[in-house]
Formats: C-alpha cells, sequence, structure tokens
C-alpha cells in the first residue's frame, strides 16, 4: 500500500494553506516544518484538541514534546507533502520553495467552476512512486474503480493507493481484490487498520467536492455526468418544433434500424475519465448490434419493423412485439440498474407511443439483455408480464418456465 498525506480532505482549507506556503516563500522565508506549521496554527487553518490554550501556550507545550510527536509539525510535512506532490511547489535543498505556474493560478481564480476544474487536472495528474520505483496515479485509479464497481463500499476505494502502476495488467488485480470484503482486502494486502483508515481519508473526499463521485450511505457511486450506460447517450432535439409534430417512430428495415452514431474516437490518453467514455462506446455498439439482430430476427418472421424512443417495435398482424435492450455486467448492482431503466421505458413507450399513437392494443413487451441475467430480474419481470430475453451468439435465448430450460426465441413463438 503506497504511503499518502492523510491530514486535510477540505480543498478550501487546503487552498488556504497554498495561500500561507505563498506568502512565506514571497517573504523569503524557509519552508520549514516549524515556519509551515506554525503559520498554519496561527491562520487557524490546523487546529489543536485543547480549544482552552492560547496559541502561545500551546506551542509552549508542543516545545516539551519529542519533534516526531509536535502536531503542528505533522500537518506542515503532510501538507506540504501533498502540494509537492501535486506539483504546486518546489522545495530547495535549504528549504526555500517556489510555487509552480498552476499553485499561481489556482490562488488568483474567483471563480468557484474555474478553481475546480483547476484542482481536479493536477489531481488527475498527481503521481505517486512505490518502492519498487514505479509510478501510479492514484485519483485516476479511485475514478476508475467507481465506475467499474458503482456502489462500491467507499473503505474499498483504499484500493487506489494499492496499485503498483496504472497498467491495465494491475487494475485487474485491483479489480479481483475490490470483490472482497475490506477484511479480505486488508489480508490479502498485508495493509494494517489504520493504514487503511488513513488511505481513506483524501482522495474520496476530495473527490466528492469535485464532484467526481457521490457518497450515499458508505457507498460509492459515479457521478451523474460519468455514465457508462449505452442509453445514457442523449441525442439535441430539433429546435422550434412543437411537441406535438416531432416525430416519435417511423418504419425501417432491418437495414436502416439502429444506425451506429458518429463517436468520436478517444486516443490512448492517462485521464481516466476516458476510460469510462470508451465504456461507454463500447456498450453502445454492443447494443446497436443487438437491435440489428433483432430486427433481422423479426423481419425474417414476416414482422414489420419500427424505431423510435423504443428500440425496436415488430407488428404483424394485429400483434405487436415491443424491445428494449439493455447491455449488462457481471454486477448484481448494474442488473438491477439497467433493469429497472428498461421496465421503466417498457412500460412509458407501450402507452404513450404504442397505445395512444400508433393506436394498437395487443402488445407483448419484451426486455433484451446482452447476457443472461440473474434468475431474480427474470422471475420479477414475468410478475410484471414482460418476457426476457438474452444474446447467445446470434441468437436470442428465453426462459421456458414449463420446462425450466433455455430454448431459443422466435418472435412467431411468443
Amino acid at each position: 500500500m503506497k504511503n499518502f498525506p492523510h491530514q486535510f480532505n477540505d480543498l478550501n482549507k487546503l487552498f488556504n494553506a497554498l495561500a500561507v506556503a505563498r506568502q512565506l516563500i514571497n517573504n523569503g522565508i524557509p519552508l520549514t516544518d516549524e515556519n509551515f506549521g506554525k503559520q498554519l496554527t496561527i491562520k487557524g487553518i490546523y487546529t489543536y484538541r485543547n480549544k482552552t490554550l492560547t496559541i502561545t501556550a500551546y506551542f509552549k507545550k508542543e516545545q516539551k514534546k519529542p519533534v516526531a510527536s509536535r502536531g503542528y509539525l505533522t500537518v506542515s510535512r503532510d501538507i506540504r507533502r501533498f502540494f509537492e506532490l501535486l506539483g504546486f511547489i518546489t522545495i530547495f535543498p535549504n528549504k526555500k520553495a517556489k510555487l509552480s505556474p498552476a499553485a499561481k493560478q489556482l490562488l488568483v481564480t474567483e471563480s468557484p467552476d474555474l478553481r475546480k476544474n483547476l484542482w481536479k487536472n493536477a489531481m488527475l495528474q498527481l503521481g505517486l512512486e512505490g518502492t519498487d520505483g514505479e509510478i501510479s496515479h492514484p485519483y485516476r485509479i479511485l475514478l476508475k474503480i467507481v465506475n467499474t464497481f458503482p456502489g462500491i463500499e467507499t473503505p474499498k476505494l483504499l484500493l487506489a493507493l494499492e496499485a503498483e502502476n496504472d497498467s491495465e495488467e494491475e487494475f485487474e488485480r485491483i479489480s479481483i481484490l475490490a470483490r472482497l470484503s475490506i477484511d479480505e482486502i486488508i489480508q490479502e494486502t498485508g495493509t494494517s487498520d489504520s493504514m487503511a483508515a488513513n488511505a481513506v481519508k483524501i482522495l474520496p473526499g476530495i473527490a466528492e467536492q469535485l464532484n467526481d463521485i457521490a457518497r450515499i450511505s458508505s457507498r460509492a457511486y459515479p457521478s451523474g455526468h460519468v455514465v457508462v450506460t449505452e442509453d445514457e447517450i442523449s441525442t439535441e432535439e430539433e429546435p422550434n418544433v412543437p411537441t406535438k409534430e416531432r416525430t416519435v417512430f417511423r418504419e425501417v428495415t432491418s437495414d436502416d434500424i439502429a444506425k451506429d452514431p458518429s463517436i468520436k474516437i478517444i486516443s490512448s490518453v492517462s485521464i481516466d475519465l476516458s476510460d469510462a467514455i470508451k465504456t461507454r462506446q463500447k456498450r453502445l455498439a454492443d447494443h446497436q448490434e443487438i437491435v440489428r439482430l433483432l430486427a433481422v430476427l423479426n423481419e425474417k418472421s414476416g414482422f414489420k419493423l419500427f424505431e423510435g424512443k423504443f428500440d425496436c417495435l415488430g407488428i404483424k398482424g394485429n400483434k405487436a412485439l415491443l424491445y428494449e435492450v439493455k447491455t449488462i455486467l457481471e454486477s448484481a448492482i448494474d442488473q438491477e440498474k439497467q433493469t429497472i431503466k428498461g421496465v421503466g421505458q417498457l412500460k412509458y413507450y407501450k402507452f404513450s407511443i404504442v397505445k395512444q399513437q400508433m393506436k394498437l392494443s395487443n402488445i407483448r413487451e419484451i426486455l433484451v439483455f446482452s447476457k443472461k441475467p440473474d434468475t431474480g430480474i427474470i422471475d420479477f419481470c414475468m410478475t410484471e408480464n414482460i418476457a426476457v430475453i438474452w444474446r447467445e451468439d446470434d441468437l436470442f435465448q428465453i426462459f421456458n418456465i414449463k420446462t425450466g430450460k433455455c430454448d431459443n426465441f422466435t418472435p412467431n413463438g411468443y
């Protein structure tokens, strides 16, 4: 487990501490533990426990302790190292220091939003060296963990400091550890309870303040603007067109349904958010391929095809099959989230479009998954009169409640 400063995660305090460092640097005062720590205390950035003591009395009492036990020196050391890791300050052998252009820009920026972006950029660039000399970027890894395991227990985010480097192989190791309990993680990594507690003091709190993650009931989720499901990619609506005149469905063929959108290629960059975008694009591509396979299957079975806000609608005679497609991961949380979305979409599109606008009544709802979901998902959908099918190569399977086995799905047979 890599060592990381664990004093403050409050960005306002950190900003004020950086301003203290600037003041000492501008006055030509060395940025020693003593000088920096005293000023952090005097400015009220570091606060000691005994509030009845004056600052003078506090320092006098601290002088009686061993140097390693003086609180204001420990805080000074940690905050200074944090700023060095961010690239905000450079410390010379004589303890004189200089601020980086990024630190100077942050200190003169008044806009809260722009200031957040400057903090975020610094956090993404923060590299941490381990005992073997390998460099990792813990903030990027933390975001990647949360996006890969939405709803992960916050204590498990200590794994951001466990990674030796930024490689895919190392993240695979981290992913395996993330599936263990926190006690098992501590045991597997040889981490003490205190080290584990310290490992999650700073980065998750900063990520939350920067709106990169959200924490609910001791669990961490990607923030709303970081979406890795195929149906979160929205398109611009045509301006100045009354709602009633907008086209919400159209007749298509299997050749022109589910056209792939124009997606910019994400180059191989080191910023973690690009991985989330790549994941989202992969899920969208899988989603569109499944829709096309459905279209071919329905067209061969004699159904006319329609697409709109729904993914696919097949109509033959007086029967309409309404499909909603969801790509799913192995995690139960992801399957549940996608199921809830899919069921809601089916119910709403069935009522608002297929019934009210297309004037159809014999409508059967089908939720389509990229792989076989958990049995509980299938059972739930069946109670809601929604069929569940899933992709198997270029075919689709459905659970046969009578035989207890899985059969190939055919539109005419349903």
